[in-house]
């Protein structure tokens, strides 16, 4: 399964990376990695991205690759939504919300995320 692809939405492009239900951190920071270098690529403030976290395991590492994730991509970063933010997470969201400044909105479902991001402009 490719874990990260860009869909298409209501004619949106959506940039999906999916780490839901990765078990080894390290296969994790490996493709959040991989994801800021495609979204590197993009034009600044062009990109819709949706993050999907759930049952996703952390440590340490994994929680600070989230966060350098997010905010080396916040100048190309046009709207983002996460998906799965609960428990542990929850902190981990806030924090990376005040270190990037960006408005991420959190959803329970991928269906609801890509429908807020089709919708932004």
């Amino acid at each position: 399964m490719d874990r990260i692809s860009f869909v298409k939405h209501n004619g949106k492009d959506i940039l999906v990376v999916d780490i839901s239900d990765i078990r080894n951190v390290n296969e994790s920071i490996e493709t959040l990695q991989n994801a800021t270098r495609l979204i590197k690529t993009q034009a600044p403030k062009s990109v819709l991205l949706l993050t999907n976290v759930t049952d996703t395991r952390y440590d340490t590492a994994g929680a600070d690759a989230i966060k350098t994730y997010s905010k080396e991509n916040t100048p190309f970063i046009k709207a983002s939504a996460v998906v799965g933010v609960s428990g542990i997470k929850r902190l981990i969201f806030n924090t990376i919300i005040k270190i990037t400044g960006r408005k991420i909105m959190p959803f329970d479902d991928v269906e609801a995320a890509k429908e807020w991001l089709a919708g932004q402009e």
